[in-house]
């Protein structure tokens, strides 16, 4: 029989991949219903049977790009790029980076309970009270982990609207918020301005409620001026540095 520490172990192992398990089949749902949706949003011009002959073969594809970091206990993140260039100015630009939070979950969750049991027993605590603390540290983490859910989906959103763009043939792209305070001050500043589809900003940070449209129409018909990269200009007060 395994000693208590190993059965602890392999509990949070299961935990993990219980977890995995079930953000792959989030993400095998989002994305049948994502790619059929983010078709319907291209120009009638666009939707060619070249385009949706591109759509069928799209969910694979990134299912298979989302299993992949799971299998290595992790996703891929967007977080935020902070570059000083003086005068209380920064230049924030996004980048894509891998984040083992789930083999990080495993010694964080283990950590946190031998702490609790630790702490129990320096004070004589009844192990019905400590119970109740380990009920209450995993009732906390439903927090970060419906972020989480919420944080992926959109990402996933992302991928399959830029994947569909890509296959019409899109050029351009506009970066578009939802226009309230509670949008990151850098991200207001992106708003409504439009990139070359290679340059766009990634999405996908943390909460994050913006979203990339097609703007081809509105370089090429109407003039819309292009930026030169996803970078935008802001004062670092306003990012809170």
């Amino acid at each position: 029989m395994p000693a208590p520490a190993d059965r602890i172990t392999d509990i949070f192992a299961d935990r993990q991949d219980a977890i995995a398990a079930t953000l792959t089949a989030q993400a095998e749902e989002i994305a049948a219903v994502t790619v059929p949706s983010v078709l319907q949003q291209l120009a009638p011009m666009q939707r060619t049977e070249f385009t949706r002959a591109i759509v069928d073969g799209i969910t694979d594809t990134i299912i298979s790009d989302y299993k992949a970091p799971l299998l290595r206990g992790g996703t891929i993140c967007i977080e935020p790029v902070i570059e000083d260039i003086g005068g209380g100015m920064v230049k924030v630009t996004t980048k894509q980076k891998f984040i083992p939070w789930l083999n990080d979950m495993s010694k964080r969750d283990a950590d946190a309970i031998a702490d609790i049991f630790a702490e129990g027993t320096k004070t004589g605590m009844h192990p019905t009270q400590q119970a109740r603390l380990i009920k209450d540290y995993f009732e906390s983490t439903k927090h970060n982990a419906v972020t989480a859910a919420r944080t992926e989906a959109q990402k996933l959103h992302t991928d399959a609207k830029m994947v569909t763009y890509r296959g019409a043939g899109v050029r351009y792209m506009q970066y578009v918020t939802a226009g309230d305070d509670r949008v990151r001050p850098d991200h207001a500043d992106r708003d409504g301005r439009i990139y070359r589809i290679q340059d766009a900003p990634y999405l996908g940070e943390p909460n994050c409620r913006c979203d990339l449209v097609d703007a081809d129409f509105a370089v090429e018909e109407r003039g819309m001026p292009v930026e030169e990269d996803g970078g935008v200009i802001v004062s670092s007060e306003e990012m809170g540095l």
